[in-house]
């Protein structure tokens, strides 16, 4: 029989969604760069916006993953554990 407190989701799922997340604005960045490149007007202006697009999305990338290197992510979450978070008076009526 299928019990909800015995069922636990990996919270490598949610790496795995991030790294996908990341490969798409990377498809998405490289895009903008040789669209911007392509058809843009050449100038001190162009280099500028691709620079600080470019240098703000690696210094945002490295600090997430900076942060996200200091968690476990071979351990599951328990629904047991976010069940007992709430109590029965959740839905009782004020």
């Amino acid at each position: 029989m299928f019990d909800i407190p015995n069922f636990s989701v990996p919270v490598l799922i949610f790496l795995m969604l991030y790294g996908a997340y990341l490969l798409l604005f990377l498809f998405y960045g490289l895009f903008n760069i040789y669209h911007l490149i392509r058809y843009g007007l050449y100038g001190f202006g162009l280099y500028l916006i691709i620079t600080v697009f470019a240098g703000g999305t690696i210094l945002l990338v490295s600090g997430s993953i900076f942060i996200l290197m200091g968690f476990d992510w071979s351990q599951p979450i328990f629904l047991n554990n976010v069940i007992e978070t709430y109590s029965k008076d959740l839905f009782k009526s004020w």
